[in-house]
């Protein structure tokens, strides 16, 4: 009965359906995790997707955390990872897109050269914020 609560409470947080993806299509995407902050990079497999959130799966467990996607989805390059688990011996997972303006974009962008290039993240927590107040702008709107 637990299980049911947990899902039904979820869908309620939904703000628009989810729709399947008739293709499946790879995501390569960068998450700063929630609890330790570190970056790390993975491949998904999106799965569906909603105006406001997709869905992905892999076969990695991938921490909750803030996400930012090479290519984008659905209009967007931001989300946060919102949940994560285990599905057979798969992992699926759910991220809340997130709109950034021009200049909140580009300083994300920025900080992920600084990685491609080997160079150490210099201010996560700073990236953190930015798409912090992003995500609360959105949800005024």
């Amino acid at each position: 009965m637990t299980k049911r609560i947990e899902i039904d409470a979820r869908t309620e947080l939904r703000q628009a359906g989810r729709y399947p993806l008739a293709i499946q299509r790879d995501c390569a995407l960068c998450i700063i995790t929630f609890k330790d902050l570190a970056w790390s990079d993975h491949v998904a497999y999106l799965k569906d997707i909603s105006a406001n959130g997709v869905g992905v799966a892999s076969e990695k467990r991938i921490d909750p955390g803030f996400v930012w996607f090479r290519d984008r989805v659905g209009g967007h390059r931001s989300g946060v990872m919102m949940w994560s688990r285990q599905v057979g011996h798969n992992f699926r997972a759910g991220i809340q897109l997130v709109p950034l303006s021009r200049e909140a974009e580009q300083f994300v962008q920025n900080q992920v050269g600084l990685l491609r290039n080997h160079q150490p993240l210099r201010q996560p927590e700073a990236i953190m914020s930015t798409i912090m107040e992003s995500l609360g702008k959105g949800r005024k709107h």
